[in-house]
């Protein structure tokens, strides 16, 4: 046996407890003082003492926290350390939650059932965080608030909470959190217990719903009893009568038509009504009414009443009822009615998803927020099953969710899943569901809510990008005094600054200060501290070995109890390279990467500042914009990095060309835009550019390559252009592109009479553009007959256009304005498809002809002409190709004609033949016959009308018909207007005749017909 301990030996009196103490009071004492047991009761005899074993026994056996230790078997002495239980065996042994925070709130010790409650796999997983990262909001800043007032009172506090579910189903704790003191005395974090009491309230709770049952019961039969004479009227009450309406005993009996005065008057003829009714054969009667209480109010009743007694002739002699008042009831009702009202409303406007699902998971209850999240209506989902909605990657997350509620072994889940929406987009939902069970706890449904969280994830998302990219950033941080003398610090403020931590240690934090800001700075830091507790910003600090370095600082003050500042804590970021990396961004932002020069961004902020200096000192600005000439056979010659290098001697050149004030800019490529400023006229941007001209143009050698390059620029003046700074950029570009038209190394002045024009034709352009896709071009087609047999030798394919405001137009009136242009492409592609279209229709009525269509030649040599061609005739695979002849002007063909004849020979080998057109125009007749593979020429109406009027006319069509019989081409004549050119042409030799004196061109329509008559005549 151990000998009692001596005064002396025995522990502070603040380690002691009485016997009233509870269990909760002695775990507290044993854990935050360290103890293995400790003393109960006043010394002497009776002292006992509570060993840590004891104390499990106690919790093992199911005793309630609030149990007196003095029901314990308490120990006479102290036990032996060496029997005494570790720390650890306590904790984790204790059939309770158990934890220890610091005054932070993270926590630094946790039992194994506390990790299990948090849904963590151990106690390893909890330690060092705070409740927000293990408790949802609410209940993390509840226990927060907890922590902090015992903290702040040094004072235990005990409380029963309800964690979920209904009053039969919930999880009840009784918690104990109670201060945890250091050898100082002082407190330095809480210890927190929490047993599960969840059997002792639902028994609590079954006495008082059965109390609250026998109230209902005694209050439901506390009913009023009246009994009436109906001879003479008299009426007798019980007293409960009388109470129920705070009337005397007078009242226990009265004449029986007194009471009709307290009834309510518009309740008073339905009363009268039943009651007589009842006395006329019904032989009862109930009604409900209001009576006027003695206090003035009404309260509702409900009466009702029986015929006892009859006399000989069966008629009623007495009747006997009850009345009880129901006001109550019908409050209860009408509040019923309305919570059901607003339930409804509740549940159809809230914006989670309210449901209830059958044990195979099909919806059976969906409240309209279904249809907001997922566009799907909630009829057309009654009856699916959430699977069928959500993302295919994550229904087997969903199944696993959902199986400890299949197996049983847990009441409720929660998951975040994608679900697919009717738009096809997919949306983040939260899903909680609760299993629904039978009493045999078999699963029967699962209810709960589904809450989009789509926003919140693709904010935790753009979270963990933003920490992946700072992960690796430390924050050094300073402790310090009042008077801002440095306590401590970190290694990472260490590393950062080159200070030991006792070179600082008691320094003023002064030491740090840059010199960079000025004093006013740091005052106002230290007033926004004192006012709000907090500073925060950027500041310049120097290091030990005099560098400057930036930092982004969060400063708060630390107040004790009272509320008086003990300390500050800095935590400062090291951003010197974020603020250089911001510097370099910034100059990126507004400087050409390769040269430096400003780029468009800030070219447009000059233009605007040289607009304004024109303006205010009335002189003038050039604009210019500048093209490199043979830039691009540099880069393809000597690779680009050459073409790089000769970039940034241009730019060095145009720097150097240019004033302070002045602007040079890189628009990307080897374009550049210039800005000079305070000009006095416009003649002195001839010496300006003529002198840059010249500097361009100067030879560049590069790791041995003498590379050469001018320049085409265009300029504009300001304030006489008028213009803001875009459209004088555009003005300037115009004019540039002028200069590379009218030979290159050269500059050219914007010219507003030139512009509009350009406008104009554009706008010209565009209004035959619409016209095609509106449907007013169409083609007419004119015949071609041979004159010495009269039979129909094929159609020609002629443009129109049917004007809405201006009627037919002919094809010279609006075709050279689309000439080179884009759209030139794309009008030669449809005469070529609708006529081709057209020809094979007249196939299938039975009428076979040769057609002709007019070709420019932009559109001959264009790289998708011969795919296209194969593309239109393959969609008409039963016409004979060999009736399309493609009509090419003479004067076209001779740019480079070998070119030429690649093309019309693989038109050839499609079936497609070839004409020139207006033969005799050009210049290259013979050429053209000779290397070009055409089946056909056609003399050029000019000449054909004034062949019977002028010699040399004549001689021409003489030649040319003479031409084509050497070169063995056929023959055709345009422009026949008169018999006596038909008859002329006849004994040159040339059968072949087109013109108004055969027919004018006509719609497809017209044509037909004119086609059948003219073979029926011929």
């Amino acid at each position: 046996m151990s000998a009692r301990p001596t005064q002396d030996s025995l522990p502070p009196a603040a380690h002691r407890l009485s016997p009233d103490s509870t269990l909760l009071d002695a775990l507290s004492c044993l854990l935050t003082q360290g103890l293995a047991s400790v003393p109960v009761g006043e010394d002497g005899p009776n002292l006992k003492f509570l060993s840590a074993d004891t104390l499990l026994e106690g919790w093992q056996a199911g005793l309630p926290g609030t149990t007196p230790i003095s029901q314990l078997e308490l120990g006479s002495s102290a036990p032996p350390p060496s029997t005494a239980i570790g720390t650890e065996t306590l904790i984790n042994g204790l059939p309770l939650l158990l934890w220890l925070k610091d005054r932070s709130g993270r926590f630094l010790i946790v039992n194994r059932s506390f990790a299990e409650s948090c849904g963590q796999p151990s106690p390893l997983s909890v330690i060092g965080k705070t409740d927000l990262d293990v408790w949802p909001t609410t209940r993390a800043e509840a226990y927060r608030i907890e922590d902090a007032e015992v903290i702040a009172t040094g004072r235990p506090s005990t409380r029963i909470e309800q964690i979920d579910g209904s009053d039969d189903s919930a999880s009840w704790f009784e918690t104990y959190t109670a201060p945890v003191r250091g050898r100082d005395g002082q407190i330095v974090g809480t210890l927190g217990f929490s047993c599960d009491i969840s059997e002792r309230m639902r028994e609590h709770n079954a006495v008082l719903r059965g109390q609250r049952q026998l109230a209902d019961v005694l209050a439901t039969i506390g009913e009023g009893v009246w009994d009436q004479d109906l001879n003479s009227g008299q009426t007798s009450h019980n007293p409960h009568w009388c109470t129920m309406l705070g009337l005397s005993d007078t009242w226990l009996k009265h004449p029986g038509n007194a009471w009709l005065h307290l009834i309510h008057g518009d309740d008073r003829a339905r009363v009268r009504s039943a009651l007589q009714a009842c006395r006329t054969g019904q032989g009862s009667y109930a009604c409900e009414y209001r009576l006027r209480h003695a206090h003035g109010h009404y309260i509702w009743v409900r009466d009702r009443g029986d015929v006892v007694e009859y006399d000989k002739d069966n008629r009623p002699l007495r009747m006997i009822g009850s009345i009880a008042d129901i006001s109550a009831i019908r409050s209860t009702t009408q509040a019923l009615l309305e919570s059901q009202i607003r339930y409804q409303q509740v549940f159809d406007s809230v914006r989670e998803v309210i449901f209830q699902t059958d044990a195979r998971g099909r919806w059976q209850l969906l409240n309209p927020a279904w249809t907001e999240i997922t566009g799907v209506p909630v009829d057309e989902a009654i009856g699916q099953s959430f699977l069928d909605y959500l993302h295919p990657d994550d229904r087997e997350a969903r199944r696993e969710a959902l199986k400890p509620l299949v197996e049983r072994t847990r009441d409720h889940c929660s998951v975040t899943l994608r679900v697919q929406c009717r738009d096809g987009s997919l949306r983040w939902l939260d899903l909680f569901a609760r299993a629904i069970v039978d009493p045999d706890n078999q699963l029967v449904g699962t209810s709960g809510t589904l809450n989009d969280v789509t926003t919140r994830v693709a904010a935790e998302d753009h979270l963990r990008l933003t920490a992946s990219v700072f992960r690796h950033a430390h924050e050094s941080i300073i402790i310090a005094d009042p008077e801002s003398h440095i306590l401590e610090v970190n290694d990472s403020f260490c590393v950062l600054t080159g200070y030991t931590r006792a070179e600082v240690i008691g320094k003023h934090s002064r030491l740090l200060r840059s010199g960079l800001h000025p004093a006013e700075y740091y005052e106002e830091m230290w007033a926004t501290l004192v006012r709000d507790g907090v500073w925060q910003g950027e500041t310049w600090s120097r290091k030990k070995n005099g560098e400057f370095y930036a930092q982004l600082g969060n400063i708060s003050a630390v107040r004790n109890e009272a509320g008086r500042t003990t300390h500050y804590v800095g935590l400062f970021t090291d951003i010197t390279d974020i603020k250089e990396n911001q510097r370099q961004l910034e100059h990126l932002a507004y400087h050409d990467a390769l040269t430096q020069l400003p780029n468009r961004s800030l070219l447009a902020d000059r233009m605007q500042m040289s607009l304004a200096q024109a303006e205010r000192n009335g002189t003038l600005a050039a604009v210019a914009y500048l093209d490199l000439d043979g830039f691009k056979p540099v880069n393809d010659t000597h690779g680009h990095d050459i073409g790089d290098r000769l970039l940034v001697e241009i730019a060095r050149r145009l720097q150097a060309s240019t004033r302070a004030g002045d602007t040079v800019a890189r628009m990307g490529g080897d374009e550049f835009a210039l800005i000079y400023n305070g000009l006095e006229h416009s003649g002195e941007c001839e010496q300006v550019f003529d002198r840059l001209l010249v500097s361009i143009a100067e030879p560049v050698t590069i790791d041995g390559h003498t590379l050469s390059v001018t320049a085409s620029i265009g300029v504009t003046l300001c304030p006489l252009d008028g213009s803001d700074p875009d459209t004088l950029l555009r003005h300037a570009d115009q004019a540039m592109y002028l200069a590379k038209q009218s030979g290159r190394n050269a500059f050219q002045l914007f010219d507003p009479e030139r512009d509009r024009r350009l406008r104009a034709h554009r706008e010209a352009q565009i209004r035959i553009e619409a016209a095609l896709y509106d449907g007013e071009l169409e083609l007419h087609y004119q015949p071609k007959v041979d004159a010495l047999t009269s039979a129909l030798n094929g159609v020609e394919a002629l443009i129109r256009w049917k004007h809405p405001t201006l009627g037919l137009r002919l094809p010279g009136e609006f075709l050279p304005t689309v000439s080179e242009s884009r759209f030139e492409i794309d009008l030669g592609n449809w005469v070529l498809a609708t006529a081709v279209a057209q020809l094979d229709a007249w196939r299938t009525t039975g009428i076979t002809t040769r057609m002709s269509v007019n070709i420019s030649a932009r559109h001959l040599v264009h790289p998708d002409f011969v795919p296209h061609l194969r593309s239109v005739l393959g969609a008409h695979p039963e016409l004979d190709p060999s009736l399309l002849q493609l009509e090419v002007l003479e004067s076209t063909t001779l740019g480079d004609l070998t070119f030429i004849a690649k093309i019309m020979a693989a038109c050839n080998e499609l079936g497609v033949s070839f004409a020139i057109d207006d033969f005799g125009t050009g210049y290259g007749a013979m050429s053209s016959l000779r290397r070009l593979p055409v089946r056909s020429i056609k003399i050029d109406r000019s000449i054909v009308h004034n062949m019977l009027d002028d010699a040399d006319d004549l001689a021409t069509v003489q030649s040319m018909i003479g031409l084509a019989a050497a070169f063995h081409r056929e023959i055709i004549a345009g422009g026949v207007e008169t018999p006596r050119h038909r008859q002329a042409l006849l004994k040159l030799g040339c059968h072949l005749v087109q013109g108004h004196g055969i027919a004018r061109p006509m719609p497809a329509a017209r044509m037909q017909r004119w086609m059948r008559a003219y073979a029926i005549r011929h």
